[in-house]
């Protein structure tokens, strides 16, 4: 047998292995790329997470700090809420110590 006589009792069987061939590659490149893009997303997740994290704690730092400005403003309210009391008790006692003098 030649090449040629070969050649023409696979003439079928060569556009159908050179499919099979050309698409297992392609799956395997496929695959390749999936997995790639797989770890590049996992990263990109892992990245994230720090990131949350990281603003958790900010925002948890915030938040104490945001709750120790109301205490500050709270007891600076009940001291000028005091110091306004003792000014117009002040007021009232040289009220009287005017009428007292002037009499």
């Amino acid at each position: 047998m030649n090449l040629a006589e070969i050649f023409k009792k696979n003439f079928i069987f060569i556009p159908v292995v050179a499919s099979i061939v050309v698409g297992g590659f392609t799956s395997v490149k496929y695959v390749l790329n999936l997995t790639t893009t797989i770890n590049a997303s996992e990263q990109h997740i892992v990245n994230l997470d720090r990131d949350l994290k990281v603003s958790m704690d900010k925002n948890n730092d915030l938040n104490s700090r945001v709750a120790s400005l109301e205490a500050s403003l709270k007891m600076a309210e009940d001291l000028y809420r005091i110091l306004s009391e003792t000014v117009r008790e002040h007021g009232y006692d040289i009220k009287d110590l005017n009428r007292d003098i002037n009499g």
